[in-house]
């Protein structure tokens, strides 16, 4: 078969189409398993109560998905489904933006070109996992792929000798509501900066008011983010230039590129890794095609690029490069290239990312000796609010604890509880809306486990008493954790 956007002659056939479509199908099908199945997982409680305390902006991250949660909150309550409500409106989007990049980039086969891109990309695990929590990505994911589209689209109208502006500031908007959403944002930004450097056509761009202006905007969005680390003595930069556990400034770790490399490796696939080593050679259809893959790449190897030497002295988790994973997204089909290729990916990804659910909805599963270390601390929360309820009509004047902030977040989710105390040392959100002095001196049920003990309270408690262990057992009745709710009396906060 003829590559695709080479010739613009060959379309998909009919049979084709409906076995990618099966394919996503079965990947919404797990998808929404997932999102009616698990109670919220540490992470996504945790944002979950950020919405619930609206601010200007949070410890962790900025503040769109936050202030978002809060309004989903507002409209549809509390529930494992609206908690991830969000994450269906913006794969909705997402794929709505393919659609879009289909007729520019296929207007011959778009039915062709779209369900390959949204097969090979649901099939990417980093993507789909990324795309199923409801951490803050699924809502970068959107942004970035819409923002690229429009900036795409004003560099063909600017290279033709159009000057739609309209372009370029709905891209530029796009990418402060990115950076508004996670700090990471940021790269996509750097990626524009260096394909309008590199490439000829576009750098008279520089030469206009409207690029400053548009880049000037994209800044004056961050506006909140600012206003919060001015107020609260700069937290969120301190935090992740100065305070994060592993941070190694002064020593510095080549390991942790090898890391980071090597689960890009496995997680984004290695199919899709190797495909890109066909990119100086590929024949690329001139305009659309050919701009797009000059776009993508930019962006790919910049943020790629940045994370790597960010890598040698922080460790890097995988979904921190996200922007470069989804910006190489409209020209995954001409990537992955024929049809053995393309099986190899999908075959991969689909055995992943089926794995990926049965460890959260069924038992903690592990595939060639890997697996996730905290899924079974997902599991049996059910069975612990039920016993903590049980605890507080014994205990009606104990305040709500826990030993881990995601503990914190998940137990307040579970008893529908705004103000549940975070005693783990590493900071949080939850230090800036639980207030220590006015809980002095009450009682308090705490949540721990074995990896985030209550003997580091004993300075902070009269007394501490374990009221019982719960156990967490997967849908086999086999044992896989245990819970313990312990008694605190007469709680004095920590002394600073």
């Amino acid at each position: 078969m003829t590559e695709p956007g080479v010739t613009g002659a060959v379309t998909t056939p009919r049979w084709k189409l409906v076995l990618l479509q099966l394919v996503v199908l079965y990947l919404l099908g797990l998808k929404l398993w997932f999102s009616l199945a698990v109670t919220p997982m540490g992470d996504e409680a945790y944002y979950w109560m950020w919405g619930q305390h609206l601010a200007w902006s949070y410890f962790d991250h900025p503040p769109l998905d936050g202030w978002l949660q809060g309004l989903v909150a507002a409209i549809f309550g509390w529930s494992n489904l609206s908690v991830r409500l969000m994450t269906w409106v913006t794969l909705a989007g997402t794929l709505a933006i393919f659609w879009l990049w289909s007729a520019r980039l296929a207007p011959h086969d778009r039915q062709g070109w779209f369900w390959h891109t949204a097969a090979i990309y649901l099939t990417i695990p980093v993507v789909f996992l990324m795309s199923t929590f409801a951490f803050h990505d699924h809502l970068l994911m959107l942004l970035v792929v819409a923002s690229a589209y429009f900036f795409h689209g004003f560099a063909g109208d600017w290279e033709d000798g159009r000057r739609a502006w309209w372009r370029l500031f709905a891209a530029a908007i796009l990418l402060g509501l990115a950076v508004l959403t996670k700090y990471n944002g940021i790269f996509l930004g750097l990626g524009y900066a260096a394909w309008v450097l590199l490439r000829p056509k576009l750098r008279g761009l520089l030469l206009t008011p409207q690029l400053w202006l548009a880049a000037l905007l994209a800044i004056a969005m961050q506006t909140p983010v600012l206003y919060w680390n001015l107020t609260e003595g700069l937290a969120s930069f301190r935090y992740h230039f100065l305070d994060r556990p592993t941070l190694n400034w002064d020593a510095p770790r080549l390991w942790q590129v090898l890391s980071f490399l090597g689960t890009m490796a496995v997680l984004l696939s290695p199919v899709l890794l190797l495909s890109l080593f066909r990119l100086p050679g590929m024949r690329k259809a001139a305009g659309d095609e050919d701009r797009a893959f000059g776009l993508s790449s930019t962006i790919f190897l910049t943020s790629t690029l940045c994370w790597t030497a960010i890598s040698v002295y922080i460790y890097v988790y995988l979904h921190w490069n996200i922007v470069a994973y989804v910006a190489l997204a409209p020209l995954l089909w001409r990537l992955i290239g024929g049809r053995i290729v393309l099986a190899l990916h999908i075959a991969y990804g689909l055995v992943l990312v089926t794995v990926a659910v049965l460890n959260y909805t069924v038992t903690p599963i592990k595939l060639f000796g890997f697996g996730d270390l905290g899924a079974a601390s997902t599991h049996g929360w059910e069975d612990l609010a039920e016993r903590l309820d049980a605890q507080r009509e014994a205990h009606p004047d104990a305040f709500l604890g826990a030993m881990r902030y995601t503990f914190a977040a998940q137990v307040g989710f579970m008893l529908h509880e705004t103000d549940v105390a975070a005693f783990n040392p590493v900071a949080s959100q939850n230090d800036y809306w639980w207030d220590p002095a006015v809980h002095t001196g009450r009682d308090a049920l705490i949540v721990s486990d074995r990896n985030y003990q209550v003997a580091t309270l004993a300075d902070r408690f009269a007394s501490l008493e374990q009221l019982e262990a719960v156990e967490v057992r997967d849908m086999f009745g086999k044992r896989i954790w245990q819970f313990e709710i312990w008694l605190g009396t007469d709680y004095r906060p920590a002394s600073r």
